[in-house]
């Protein structure tokens, strides 16, 4: 097994260990599973950047700035609008975590433009639950804003843009063959 294999069986493990210990599969010790497959994914991922040359990486492309711009400015605003007296800095860059992996992938040749479908997702998501909470009556509706960055960064993003990255990878083909 390469280490590009073992370190992607890395992040897939992590990342499984994080939903299980999130909803509590394992009891007393699902935090620490949580936090054991967030050590593991961060490894992984680590793994992951260590086998790509130099030559394959690229700047973002220009989308992504503009996106991760709004997904700022959109973030400051919920925080100025539905948390306490102060800015809370720490809700802040939890709510950008899906973001920095955008601006990750989209250094990468392979998915420079097809992760501009998870950022659009991820922001579309978040604008979604900013209105849900702001228009709900429940006193625990503020718990999505814990739980919306960790499904926006391992389900959001990435099977967004897997499925942009398919889409243009066919039409590439496609293109390619036509007479």
């Amino acid at each position: 097994m390469t280490r590009a294999m073992k370190s992607f069986s890395a992040v897939v493990c992590g990342a499984l260990l994080i939903v299980a210990g999130l909803f509590g599969w394992f009891g007393e010790v699902s935090f620490a599973f949580a936090g054991a497959g967030l050590l593991v994914l961060l490894v992984g991922a680590g793994g992951l950047l260590s086998t790509q040359s130099r030559a394959r990486f690229r700047a973002p492309h220009p989308a992504i700035y503009g996106l991760l711009t709004l997904a700022i400015a959109f973030h400051v605003f919920q925080n100025l609008t539905m948390m306490s007296a102060h800015f809370a800095y720490g809700w802040f860059l939890w709510a950008l975590l899906p973001y920095g992996l955008v601006l990750v992938l989209s250094c990468f040749e392979g998915t420079r433009l097809s992760v501009i479908a998870g950022a659009a997702l991820a922001l579309a998501a978040d604008a979604w639950n900013y209105y849900e909470v702001a228009r709900s009556t429940s006193s625990t509706a503020a718990i999505n804003f814990i739980w919306i960055p960790i499904w926006n960064t391992i389900i959001v993003v990435p099977m967004a843009t897997f499925l942009a990255w398919l889409f243009l990878r066919r039409r590439h083909q496609v293109s390619a063959n036509a007479p």
